[in-house]
């Protein structure tokens, strides 16, 4: 039999390994960082949350001013301790989950002047969403080969920036809206890495996410100044933020930094199938003029924008939906609606998110086609790569 030897699956192993080993301490660095956060500004007792077992549940019926339960503390150094405690839910007693004795459940231990609240708050839910996400992994693995592993890696290194970096920093008094930025920026460029490896088409995308959030930021800015939205923006919970953590918290750019994040990960699939298809096109035919291989890979760019812009849209709508129900039920003017501070805010948020994406696909085609068949150090051009069958 002639031709070359077949490439068993697991020799992609050694292509991705550098990948993966810098993905893994890249997570040990972030893991090991130390905690960055301010020390609490209030000087509110802290409400402590425990993990316990439900050993009691009295009937229903019971006297409403005497404890309803008994539960166990399975962790912190209370651990063991058998307490009397209150059943409530998330929202309190109005909406509950059903409890049964023998539940892990998460308690809430509140001081008070003569003693101590316990409550039970909800159903300890993590084994349940731990088999969710080997779930998820399992199928990104299965599907995705060794680039499916290495962007789990990546997702874990994003989710570890925002919650090891850029959540302590916002509550230490960085700008919010900015400082989503440049970690968006930062955490898009080690994922491409990781993902797609160097090349001139990973530098693009690159460079295109960053000048996308870059000017989703600035308008964000603009607008938030033009609509005049108050400092809370409709959101109730924010002031509860304010008080707990920093009076001077900036809460609009906190809500418009969310607008980063909420289009990083649309941008990232933006920019890269951007990129790669000027890649393409270019190998295809490598005489052909800038301006023409511009112009065909915006020809792909406008289809993809009109998915795109319709997801992220749609994302804002579906968050919305039991508020836009409720005003609808009202049978107000839609002009007056739209007009309120809790709509318009989600308004600019959705328009804000999407021009950015809109604008991602001709900065990435402009600057990929700048790139195509120029070299750059250490930047491979993606071409002749040999791949394992299947599975890489």
């Amino acid at each position: 039999m002639t031709g070359a030897p077949y490439d068993i699956p697991l020799q992609g192993m050694r292509r991705h390994a550098l990948a993966l080993t810098a993905g893994l301490l890249l997570l040990v660095v972030l893991w090991l960082l130390p905690d960055l956060s301010p020390a609490p500004a209030s000087s509110l007792p802290a409400v402590e949350l425990v993990r316990a077992r439900l050993l009691e549940i009295e009937p229903a019926g019971s006297d409403p001013t005497q404890p309803d339960a008994q539960v166990e503390i399975m962790t912190g150094p209370r651990a063991g301790e058998v307490s009397e405690a209150w059943l409530q839910g998330p929202t309190g007693s109005q909406e509950m989950p059903r409890f049964d004795v023998g539940d892990e459940v998460i308690v809430a231990i509140s001081p008070e002047p003569d003693g101590e609240f316990v409550a039970v708050n909800d159903l300890w839910r993590i084994p349940t969403i731990a088999l969710l996400l080997a779930i998820f992994a399992v199928a990104v693995t299965v599907v995705g080969g060794w680039r499916g592993v290495r962007s789990l890696i990546a997702l874990a290194l994003t989710l570890a920036v925002i919650t090891k970096i850029v959540v302590p920093l916002v509550l230490a008094g960085w700008d919010p809206l900015w400082l989503a930025v440049i970690a968006a920026s930062a955490v898009t460029g080690v994922t491409f890495l990781l993902t797609e490896g160097a090349r001139r088409s990973t530098a693009a995308a690159a460079l295109g996410t960053f000048a996308s959030l870059a000017l989703a930021a600035t308008l964000a800015s603009l607008f938030n100044g033009a609509a005049r939205f108050s400092p809370l923006q409709g959101s109730e919970e924010l002031a509860f933020l304010q008080t707990i953590a920093r009076p001077d918290l900036d809460l609009g750019g906190l809500l418009f930094a969310a607008i980063i994040f909420g289009a990083l990960g649309i941008l990232d699939d933006v920019t890269i199938t951007q990129a790669a298809t000027v890649q393409e096109l270019y190998e295809a035919d490598p005489r052909g003029s800038r301006l023409d291989l511009a112009r065909r890979a915006m020809n792909v760019g406008r289809s993809h924008i009109a998915a795109t812009v319709n997801t992220l849209v749609l994302a804002y709508v579906g968050a919305s939906l039991p508020l836009i129900v409720l005003f609808a039920a009202g049978h107000q003017d839609p002009f007056l609606i739209s007009s309120q501070e809790i709509v318009a805010v989600e308004i600019v948020r959705a328009l804000v998110g999407s021009i950015g994406i809109v604008a991602a696909v001709p900065i990435t085609t402009a600057v990929a086609t700048l790139l195509a068949g120029r070299s750059l150090p250490v930047v491979g051009d993606g071409s002749g790569r040999q791949v394992a069958s299947g599975w890489d």
